[in-house]
């Protein structure tokens, strides 16, 4: 099917703040008796990477000691973790990642609807988009936020309700994200996914694959916005 708008993920794909997400995990991890580098997370804490933090608690809750009972410590993993990501993110210069930028300006061109898909709350997502610039790009109807979904990725609603807010299908709907559980959302929403994580890992790049993204890029200046919808629109025609 056609694509008739675009979903991007807010975290990751659109503002790069992974690492600000990675250093309050293992900062938190560490005062809680786990001692994590990013190499090792990446491997070992499944949700390290797209979250949602409360996955995070409990992953490393299953690499402690568990002398603390499970909803104790990630009470309070949860309470550091919220402290040190606000502190880093705070000296931190928030930017849209290079390059995206020229893909919303084609988008436009080729008169295409975009939304924000993202499990991020209200008030740190509108925080990234000021500071970012990016909340004079996007029109706020079409920013879907943690509050305005009942179950979070990998469950489709997040992608449901912003094909809804773009009024297309979303079977019409592509969607670009950084998590294995963002593709898996995407694709039981029944749209097309590509990745775009921040880092050009094995760890990152082979289970986006996995889940079932079509392609997966870890630079928005590597695409070429209409050449690759065209291409997704031509090999859904092949296929039908």
């Amino acid at each position: 099917m056609k694509i008739l708008g675009v979903a991007f993920d807010l975290e990751g794909p659109v503002v790069d703040v992974e690492r600000a997400h990675f250093e309050g995990h293992i900062l938190s991890a560490k005062e809680l008796g786990v001692s994590l580098t990013i190499e090792s997370a990446l491997t070992s804490v499944l949700h390290f990477i797209g979250g949602p933090d409360e996955a995070v608690a409990r992953d490393i809750w299953a690499l402690s000691d568990k002398l603390v009972p499970e909803e104790e410590f990630c009470r309070q993993f949860l309470e550091r973790d919220k402290f040190h990501y606000k502190l880093i993110l705070n000296t931190t210069k928030i930017e849209p990642r290079p390059g995206l930028l020229d893909v919303l300006t084609e988008l436009r061109i080729l008169c295409l609807p975009f939304a924000i898909g993202s499990l991020t709350r209200t008030e740190e997502a509108m925080f990234l988009l000021e500071q970012s610039g990016l909340i004079n790009h996007f029109q706020r109807g079409t920013i879907v936020l943690r509050e305005a979904v009942k179950e979070v990725k990998p469950a489709p609603d997040v992608f449901l309700e912003t094909a809804r807010r773009m009024d297309i299908p979303p079977e019409h709907q592509l969607v670009f994200e950084d998590s294995p559980r963002g593709v898996t959302a995407a694709i039981r929403a029944g749209s097309r996914a590509i990745g775009i994580p921040v880092l050009n890992r094995y760890e990152t790049v082979v289970p986006l694959l996995q889940a079932g993204a079509k392609r997966v890029f870890t630079d928005w200046r590597e695409i070429n916005i209409r050449a690759l919808i065209q291409n997704l629109n031509n090999q859904h025609g092949a296929h039908a």
